[in-house]
């Protein structure tokens, strides 16, 4: 059938009067229907004091599901009775989207079956440079699909260092996967041809995982578009609230099963969780991004109001000239938006201080499900300064090594990194070593003493850093 504009012009008046009705009869004055007690909606408000009203939003509950700090208006996605909750605490609510009135998110995003076909094609196009793996199952027995890009991908090369970007820890964040297949296809489809890219696959393993929450986004496509966690019990865990370090520490998740932020009945209690764990243990990346949406937002750890890393120098100086690049804000999360306790960046900092950021694409204007024709290239190409820059910033100041004794690698080890000011040392971090005795220490341009400590042994170095990386081989 051809559509005319009289026939679209149609659609639109009745989807607006649809929208109008379902309001008017979810907020009629005798009190919320039965019906209308599970519906759903994205509403938002303007805010003078958006710390204040986050704060208000978190006591009571409520998803935050984005912002525009330019405007100060907050998105939140509520229910009914939320909506009337809300109103008497005086929020000036305006209704955006209605669940069952709002259009479901484009096809041409991917599901898992697409990404499960996606990375396989690639793996068998590319068999060289790209190797493929499961990080783990699913709770309800999916594939975690990673895949390393690198010019020997087969092999471990101590040597290079490890990056990782991944995406669609919350169901619902459609775009978030494009960006790992972009990355994906740019590094394979260029290898060879762009000397710039060609450099950094032979120089580093570059690691993607396109869609984490496999089950959770087979849910939003098929029982849920809004969905956000994964599936546990049908009610679901917040896979980005369920990680140990900080786990219900700062009021920054919900210990009720039906809040979207619900962080699980125990620390890292989901398999997504502990696949991501024992994915980052073993390969150790030296930087990660996790792709969220929306807001336009880097983040960086640490989620808890107050708390910084102990590299924050470095950490943030990173993110921000990410931000940069891409014209998006930077800050922690309890900067930009609330706490947020229980998150992989804060886990991946803290155990094994991977320097890691969230990236929240796209602004309020294009939500949760983008018109994928509109905005899809638009925002892959926009992020590409971000990762690309990330592999950039990988062979800048910082120190790579390996402890050694005899020959043998070092397995067990710490590293306490001193900065030295005006022949003054002062502890500027703890470094975990990696089983292989390899460790990769970003820092800016200066001097340091570092110094090695396992069960029987002790050793100092001290080393000047310049604007490239040192690498260099410790010797017990």
């Amino acid at each position: 059938m051809r559509i005319t504009k009289g026939y679209m012009t149609m659609r639109i008046l009745s989807l607006i009067i649809l929208i109008t009705s379902s309001y008017v009869w979810a907020h009629n004055e005798s009190g919320v229907s039965t019906i209308s007690k599970n519906w759903q909606m994205i509403a938002s408000f303007k805010s003078e004091n958006m710390m204040k009203d986050f704060k208000k939003l978190s006591s009571l509950d409520i998803d935050i599901a984005g912002v525009d700090h330019s405007a100060k208006i907050i998105d939140v996605l509520i229910s009914a009775i939320d909506y009337k909750v809300l109103e008497k605490k005086g929020f000036d609510l305006t209704v955006v989207q209605t669940k069952g009135v709002s259009f479901a998110p484009d096809t041409e995003y991917q599901n898992p079956d697409e990404i499960e076909k996606f990375v396989h094609e690639v793996h068998e196009k590319y068999p060289s440079i790209t190797k493929l793996i499961s990080i783990g199952k699913s709770l309800e027995g999916r594939d975690i699909w990673a895949i390393k890009i690198s010019d020997n991908a087969s092999e471990k090369e101590l040597e290079e260092p490890a990056l990782l970007f991944n995406s669609m820890h919350h169901a619902r964040e459609v775009m978030t996967p494009e960006m790992g297949l972009d990355i994906v296809n740019t590094l394979t489809q260029n290898y060879g041809a762009d000397q710039k890219i060609t450099h950094w696959v032979d120089s580093n393993e570059i690691w993607v995982i396109p869609m984490f929450n496999v089950d959770g986004n087979n849910k939003m496509w098929n029982e849920d578009s809004w969905w956000r966690k994964n599936t546990r019990g049908g009610y679901g865990v917040d896979l980005n609230r369920n990680y140990p370090t900080g786990w219900n520490k700062c009021n920054g998740s919900s210990g009720r099963r039906t809040s979207q932020t619900y962080r699980g009945e125990s620390p890292a209690s989901e398999p997504e969780t502990q696949a991501m764990m024992n994915f980052i243990e073993n390969t150790r990346p030296v930087f990660d991004i996790s792709y969220h949406s929306y807001s336009e937002l880097v983040i960086y750890p640490f989620g808890c109001r107050g708390e910084r890393t102990a590299t924050k120098e470095v950490v943030e100086k990173i993110g921000k000239k990410i931000a940069k690049l891409l014209d998006y804000k930077p800050g922690t999360a309890w900067e930009l938006l609330y706490n947020a306790d229980g998150g992989d960046i804060d886990w991946m900092y803290d155990a094994y201080q991977v320097i890691p950021y969230v990236i929240e694409l796209n602004s309020r204007r294009q939500g949760f499900h983008p018109d994928y024709h509109r905005w899809r290239d638009v925002t892959v190409e926009r992020n590409k300064a971000g990762w690309q820059y990330l592999l950039e910033r990988v062979e800048q100041s910082g120190i790579r090594g390996q402890l050694v004794k005899e020959a043998k690698a070092i397995s067990d080890f710490t590293v306490s990194v001193y900065k030295i000011v005006n022949g003054t040392p002062s502890k500027f971090q703890t470094y975990v070593g990696h089983k292989t005795g390899m460790f990769h220490i970003v820092l800016n341009p200066g001097k340091y003493k570092l110094t090695f400590t396992g069960s029987d042994f002790t050793k100092s170095v001290e080393y000047v850093v310049g604007d490239d990386l040192l690498v260099t081989t410790i010797e017990l």
